[in-house]
């Protein structure tokens, strides 16, 4: 993509309102881990040994309302014909006979193209989740094992040059609506053959409706996401240098602090900061030492 498409693109997308914003360099986000799992320390193994983060699939999400907007089935002839891109030959458009309820007067195929393409999308897709709090004790108590596990402090500039979807969650009180012409154009439209700004706009409709709108009651997380395909990725990589710190929960136990300061000595940030939460004794809240 040329310079001149990529600016063309970014403002379509800005000024539909469908651009995700996404932290600045120097914002902090966090990611807690429960570690109470053999799984979930070799997940932190890894994560300070290769600079990566895994998702998580849609299914493993503790909401399940996750990856379920409402689908709305709005195809017709008209609709599916504009979605194919297909205005007819030539010679029907000059003697106006093209009539695409006659051609696309059975729906079924392109119903089916369109949720096997959501289906597709939504098992090829993994999640990062993180929050721009530290602070909450419902986050500490939910993610890090009731207390007992620990927390990594990310800046926003780690991810900078990373390939996969970054940005802020939105909350409603209502699951957002998403059509099925939407998918369908983006199954139909794959090879990017339509012009890149086009295809570009849609793809960040369906993403935000897709992935990066929760219920309202989750607010309290400000949740920050990565969303990436393993088709094109296995992991996120991130810069050393925006992994700011890690904090250990208030009820961390001293034989799993000790053991993750081994790791960390052993580890590519091997003088990575180990800072420790506590819990405030005038609010109800987590205060970081």
């Amino acid at each position: 993509m040329g310079f001149e498409d990529f600016t063309s693109a970014e403002l379509e997308l800005i000024s539909s309102g469908v651009r995700l914003r996404r932290p600045s360099n120097h914002t902090s986000i966090f990611k807690y881990v429960g570690l109470n799992t053999k799984t979930s320390w070799d997940s932190l193994e890894a994560t300070l040994n290769q600079l990566t983060l895994t998702g998580s699939t849609a299914t493993s999400l503790n909401d399940p309302f996750e990856l379920s907007p409402y689908i709305f089935d709005d195809l017709r002839p008209r609709i599916v014909a504009a979605a194919l891109r297909d205005t007819g030959s030539l010679e029907s458009l000059r003697n106006g006979k093209f009539e695409p309820d006659k051609k696309y007067g059975n729906l079924d195929p392109y119903r089916t193209q369109a949720k096997d393409y959501l289906a597709k999308v939504e098992r090829n897709s993994r999640i990062i989740s993180f929050c721009e709090r530290s602070d909450s004790p419902l986050l500490w108590s939910h993610y890090a094992h009731s207390y007992a596990g620990a927390c990594l402090h990310f800046l926003g500039r780690a991810f900078r040059s990373s390939r996969a979807q970054m940005g802020y969650v939105s909350y409603s009180k209502y699951r957002p609506t998403y059509p099925l012409s939407l998918a369908l154009t983006l199954a139909a439209n794959s090879s990017g053959k339509p012009p890149i700004s086009s295809m570009e706009l849609r793809r960040a409709e369906s993403e935000k409706l897709y992935f990066f709108t929760k219920a309202a009651d989750w607010e309290y997380e400000t949740e920050v996401r990565i969303v990436y395909n393993t088709v094109r990725m296995k992991s996120v990589t991130f810069d050393e240098d925006g992994l700011a710190a890690i904090i250990l929960g208030p009820r961390m136990s001293d034989e799993n602090r000790e053991r993750i300061r081994k790791i960390i000595g052993a580890s590519k940030v091997p003088n990575l900061p180990v800072r420790d939460a506590k819990l405030s004794t005038n609010s109800f809240s987590v205060e970081i030492d």
